[in-house]
Parts: structure tokens; sequence; C-alpha cells
């Protein structure tokens, strides 16, 4: 998905038992480029060693939580949302977001407002393969379009993705 991007050293007496480890790092050190939006942590597992290169697949991205309630607020709405989803290739995602709206927002706005993103997570996902709608997340296009489309219930501050994770074993939600 990144390429060949060397992520870190790590030690072991036997390259099995790195098999199964987790590595958290934010988009700025994996590219190593100072990037706009350091709140974004990837989450990536080794899932292969060959000789001293472990090989590592992606398992998910969360946003920094102090980043998250720096953006909730008294007299706002922050409308959350969780749904699973299966991209054109196959694989299943849990996707959860965030809405932040600029005053309190009504309950029949608030399911209008969580029912576009929804629409659109989904959407998107049935349409892309696993490695371009992961690129869309961690570059902010799906929080965008999120926006746009959104901001005509109520004004919005900001939407993100706040989290993704491989599903397990759950059964995905399609169309509702």
């Amino acid at each position: 998905m990144f390429g060949d991007v060397k992520a870190g050293e790590t030690v072991a007496d036997e390259p099995s038992k790195l098999i199964g480890r987790k590595i958290e790092m934010t988009l700025g050190e994996l590219t190593d480029k100072l990037i706009k939006n350091s709140n974004l942590k990837l989450l990536l597992e080794i899932d292969e060693v060959n000789h001293n290169m472990a090989y590592t697949k992606f398992i998910g991205h969360k946003m920094d939580n102090g980043y998250l309630r720096s953006l909730a607020r008294k007299g706002i709405s922050k409308i959350d949302s969780r749904i699973d989803v299966v991209t054109k290739d196959g694989e299943e995602l849990c996707v959860k977001s965030a809405c932040f709206t600029l005053k309190r927002a009504s309950g029949l706005q608030v399911k209008l407002i969580r029912k576009v993103m929804e629409e659109i997570i989904l959407s998107r996902a049935r349409n892309l393969e696993l490695n371009k709608y992961i690129q869309e997340i961690i570059l902010g296009k799906l929080s965008s379009d999120i926006y746009k489309a959104a901001k005509k219930v109520y004004p919005l501050r900001r939407v993100e993705i706040t989290k993704t994770e491989r599903c397990s074993g759950g059964k995905p939600a399609q169309e509702k």
C-alpha cells in the first residue's frame, strides 16, 4: 500500500517471533515528511519475514484522542457512526466516523447527517479496492466528501474518519 518503506528496526532472536507483532506509527514517520494530519496513526502488523526484512500489512488506523477531544465543545453536537463495510476486492472493514456541528442540532438533523455519513462510506467502499479506500480515508478525501454532502443538512465544523480496523468474523452491514 505504501510501497517498500522502512518503518523501523526491531530485535528478535528468531525471525518467526516477529510475525504478529503490531506497529503503530504516524503517517509522517512512515513517509519521512512533515504531514499536516499528524493526529492520524497507522496500525500495521508483521505478517511475513524474509531473512532480515519483515513485511507488514495494514490492519487499521486511529485518530489521536486528544485531537478528537479538542473538537468536542459545549453547545455543539457530535455525531458518531460505526459501520461495517466490504470493499470492492472483498476486504471487510469497520469504519468509525464523527461529525462536529457548529451549534446543537435537533434529533432529526442528527439522524439525517448520520444517514448521509453512512451512505457515502458504504458506497465508496463498494466502488473502491482496499488500497484506494484507505488512501482516501488517510488523505481526507472521504471526510471532505461527507462534509460537502452533510453540510446541506446542518452547518458542520469538522468531519473525521476516527478509526478503521479489519473486521473479525462479524457480518458486515450492506445497504439499509
